[in-house]
């Protein structure tokens, strides 16, 4: 029963990354955050994850995400999400904005980062766009009273990141402030290794960083393959800081990206649980597809309309 539950949701999580046929490239994790967005480009990504849960039926959990670069160094955006617990109606899950700025314009050693994020999210909310705390996050009780209850959060993120050529290297330190009562701290982290491609499209500032950006090699060639490792998890809270392996969340998947085109990108990571109260395994797919100038675009778009 639960194989059967979890192919049906396979099948509708490769519906949907089909159906978002009309979104871009961001940077290559699912949970670290680094690169700042392209002055003036917008990202748009759609973001399915097919979860073996460990306790209750498995589920499928989809954000969609918008980030748009402000300044070369600042980037602000938001996210919906939403998801499908096999059995139980596709639910809403809430919305996050945020916004981060590269504190400095030139590092030769690490790139530093700030980062901010408020959460208007219910208790369904199940996309793990970090973990924190302790315990897992399965939905224990009724669907109905959790997506009614809200689940509001404001996060902060301190980044730093370092590029070797193509090799990059990415570490976020997760803070997240309940706020609602009794408004406790809870802690986690991520970090991530990749080898982005040789050729990666249209991604202003970072292709050239990579030495990517040059004519389009075939369309099935290992140029557009990008891989890495990337490890999230939980650091416990306020009164208790640290590794608490049994109870606490931990995840660790290789990820890879393949650039279709000048303009859009797919990622998968197959990512499993170490822990005793992390989910066994998740599946996760990116589809995302990058704008370069917009403005300059809409400026074009209407000066022909008139």
């Amino acid at each position: 029963m639960k194989t059967a539950s979890l192919a049906k949701i396979a099948v509708l999580a490769v519906f949907l990354a089909a159906a978002a046929a009309l979104y871009g490239q961001m940077n290559p994790y699912f949970t670290a955050v680094n690169y700042p967005a392209p002055q003036g480009s917008l990202m748009v990504m759609l973001l399915p994850d097919l979860q073996r849960a460990r306790t209750g039926p498995d589920f499928l959990t989809t954000m969609g995400m918008a980030e748009y670069g402000i300044t070369p160094r600042w980037t602000a955006g938001f996210m919906i999400e939403g998801q499908k617990i096999a059995g139980l109606p596709t639910t809403y899950g809430g919305m996050r904005f945020n916004t981060y700025v590269q504190l400095f314009p030139r590092d030769h050693l690490l790139h530093f980062t700030l980062y901010a994020e408020y959460e208007d999210l219910n208790q369904a909310a199940l996309y793990k766009m970090e973990v924190s705390g302790f315990g897992g996050e399965d939905l224990s009780g009724p669907l109905s009273l959790a997506r009614r209850a809200p689940a509001r959060t404001f996060e902060t993120r301190a980044i730093v990141y370092h590029d070797w050529g193509r090799i990059n290297a990415t570490f976020n330190f997760i803070t997240e402030t309940a706020l609602q009562s009794p408004h406790e701290n809870n802690f986690g982290y991520v970090w991530g290794v990749f080898r982005q491609p040789r050729w990666m499209g249209e991604m202003g500032e970072m292709a050239s960083m990579a030495g990517g950006d040059g004519p389009a090699p075939p369309l099935l060639s290992a140029a557009r393959l990008g891989m890495g490792l990337e490890m999230l998890g939980a650091l416990g809270d306020t009164r208790q800081f640290g590794f608490y392996w049994g109870r606490e969340q931990q995840y660790l998947g290789p990820v890879f990206s393949y650039a279709w085109s000048r303009h859009w990108s797919l990622r998968v990571e197959p990512t499993f649980g170490l822990s005793d109260v992390s989910d066994p395994f998740v599946l996760r797919f990116g589809l995302s597809y990058t704008i370069g100038d917009l403005a300059g675009k809409l400026r074009r778009v209407f000066a022909r309309g008139n």
